[in-house]
């Protein structure tokens, strides 16, 4: 009896419900040996272990000599070093860099993450030629558009032999 009250109350319950982790996530593509992080960044491997000790960075991927670290470890220390720089405590740059994301501490360093996007221009001169220019991301290039200016004014007398023709 208490078997069958058992196997009734099993199938009236609910399944369970997922866990509300989040999933894993790749591992970013590129990855930093501490010597690595050294030649970047001019901090020593001794520095970069008492951060992480004093938690302004967070810990390696893995241990020992086959440990690794990632962009997000390299912005870091680009940014405590910039705030040394300026006089900031520890403390307060540990304070700091706990409300910052990888992407708002690239952003206050300026530094490009990603390869910047290229976008072309077509100008077409003539029905039949057209001048492509690139513009970087960024930045508009106040020489390349006056040399894209000069071009085209330099053209025109060509062009216009083109439509008599």
């Amino acid at each position: 009896m208490a078997a069958r009250n058992q196997r009734e109350s099993a199938e009236l319950s609910p399944p369970p419900r997922a866990s509300r982790t989040r999933l894993p996530t790749a591992p970013e593509p590129y990855r930093y040996s501490i010597a690595d992080l050294e030649r970047e960044t001019g901090v020593t491997s001794r520095n970069i272990r008492y951060y992480i000790s004093e938690g302004l960075l967070p810990p390696a991927y893995g241990r020992g000599p086959t440990a690794t670290y990632d962009l997000g470890h390299l912005l870091r220390l680009r940014m405590i070093a910039k705030l040394r720089d300026d006089g900031a405590p520890l403390r307060d740059i540990r304070d700091r860099l706990s409300d910052l994301t990888d992407e708002e501490i690239a952003a206050t360093l300026k530094i490009q993450t990603r390869p910047p996007e290229d976008r072309w221009r077509r100008v077409q001169l003539h029905p039949s030629l057209e001048l492509h220019v690139r513009e970087p991301g960024g930045e508009p290039d106040l020489a390349l558009e006056d040399a894209v200016e000069l071009l085209v004014r330099l053209a025109q007398p060509v062009i216009d032999k083109l439509d008599r023709s």
